[in-house]
């Protein structure tokens, strides 16, 4: 990825051998440690210069070590991260069984608040007007809206075609719009 690409661009390196429009169902698939291939390909490679992308990270890992990925970050040149891939994009069962242990969007959107504690900007995933509701009520205010991998009852017809084209931040919409599975924003804006 060339340094002028890097910013608003999210960095998920334990997909890169996935075909692009297989990542959100891949993504979710308990075989890839998502954490772990983001440590492992910042541990090898020089820092970001010039721009760093903005680190994916899974947020209902039960393994995660916060501290030691903070570092890992740091040390790397990323200054941001987003809760992607993010457990929102279950639905039914499965959805309710990540509830009964806790693993929700709030989760989600508080490891991310433990994150910003630690100096890194925070980016919430949103999937639904909920999430996008929670993420602000906890003082989270930049927002990726995620159009999810199939259109939600609650949806009516706008979330998908909005999600794929809005970033907010501060409660401000920024255009958006997606080449190639790639998100990036249609004039320049800091995410």
């Amino acid at each position: 990825m060339r340094p002028a690409d890097r910013p608003g661009r999210v960095f998920l390196p334990a997909l890169a051998s996935f075909p692009v429009d297989t990542w959100p169902l891949v993504a979710l698939l308990p075989v890839l440690d998502i954490n772990g291939a983001l440590a492992s390909a910042l541990g090898a490679g020089r820092p970001f210069r010039g721009g760093a992308p903005v680190a994916g990270i899974f947020a209902c890992d039960p393994f995660l070590r916060l501290t030691d990925l903070a570092a890992t970050l740091r040390a790397a040149g990323i200054t941001q991260v987003v809760n992607y891939p993010t457990v929102q994009i279950f639905e039914g069962e499965t959805a309710a069984a990540l509830a009964a242990v806790n693993y929700r969007a709030d989760f989600e959107f508080r490891l991310l608040l433990r994150l910003a504690g630690l100096g890194f900007a925070p980016i919430a995933c949103a999937t639904s007007r909920a999430a996008v509701d929670a993420a602000l009520e906890l003082g989270l205010r930049r927002i990726l809206l995620h159009p999810g991998v199939a259109p939600r009852a609650d949806s009516a017809g706008w979330w998908t075609p909005l999600a794929t084209r809005v970033a907010v931040e501060g409660g401000v919409a920024l255009g958006w719009q997606m080449p190639d599975q790639a998100s990036s924003p249609r004039r320049r804006i800091r995410l």
